[in-house]
């Protein structure tokens, strides 16, 4: 058992599968994912955010022909889903109301194929899509083996599940313990290794894993002193509000902490 800030997590001693022992109530989820989530820097660095988005639709375009029904779940505030909309027929929802907004105003075009839900109680058509996406998603699930397995079906046979989530099993997870970026409960709930992603999708819902790796991740200055601060909340607020302002906002790097999953699950 562990305890970070405040909120215990279990590690399953088989697979090395991490999560949060109490799931959150509706109230904590909105208060976590308000209009304020959106407004960090992740956000408004537009030339770090399309770098990743870009290398996401290079991995979504690797395995999936063009012109295919492509649903983000989780999609944020939609700039997944503007750079994949010149290549598939893509939809997106995600469970804060402030993301869609934000979607839907970037792609106008495709409005009505973007809305609000929670994944456990989506209801979605059986067997439609060519591919389902979900970057940075699983993560914040509580039940996410009920949720794979909810988008499993919602694939078409042969269809691809791609997801990117952070790896609990590296060197500088281990490292850091409780002071591992990525570890923020109650925003973050669930924690994959390679193992545990074998585990679920293969061992348990019988899909193919058709390919895994775990690199590093470009991001802006400010996101990951917003991360830091999440981590050591001693730090000072205005040190991440320095690089909202435009000439600071666009400094990045690429970390390459190796703690980043990029998964591929076919549907067998």
């Amino acid at each position: 058992m562990l305890n970070v800030r405040g909120h215990n997590l279990h590690r399953c001693s088989n697979c090395g599968f991490v999560q949060v022992t109490n799931a959150p109530s509706a109230t904590e989820l909105e208060a976590i994912y308000r209009e304020a989530y959106f407004g960090h820097s992740k956000y408004q660095d537009q030339a770090t955010l399309r770098a990743e988005n870009q290398r996401r639709l290079g991995l979504l375009r690797q395995y999936v022909s063009g012109g295919g029904q492509v649903l983000e779940a989780g999609c944020g505030d939609g700039s997944f889903l503007y750079e994949a909309k010149p290549y598939y027929k893509v939809q997106g929802f995600d469970l804060a109301p402030a993301g869609v907004n934000l979607a839907r105003a970037k792609n106008p075009d495709i409005a009505q194929q973007i809305w609000v839900s929670p994944l456990e109680t989506l209801d979605l058509p059986n067997a439609y899509f060519d591919a389902i996406c979900l970057w940075d998603v699983i993560e914040h699930i509580w039940n996410p083996r009920m949720v794979a397995d909810h988008l499993l079906c919602a694939l078409k046979p042969g269809g691809l599940l791609l997801l990117s989530t952070p790896n609990i099993d590296t060197v500088i997870a281990r490292l850091m313990g409780k002071r591992w970026a990525f570890l923020t409960p109650p925003e973050h709930l669930s924690f994959f290794s390679q193992a545990s992603i074998h585990q679920l999708f293969v061992n348990q819902l019988q899909a193919e894993l058709v390919a895994w790796s775990s690199r590093g991740k470009r991001a802006n200055l400010g996101f990951i002193l917003y991360k830091l601060r999440r981590v050591f909340p001693l730090l000072p607020a205005f040190i991440p509000r320095l690089f909202e302002i435009r000439l600071l906002a666009s400094l990045a790097i690429y970390v390459p902490s190796g703690d980043v999953q990029y998964v591929v699950i076919r549907k067998r």
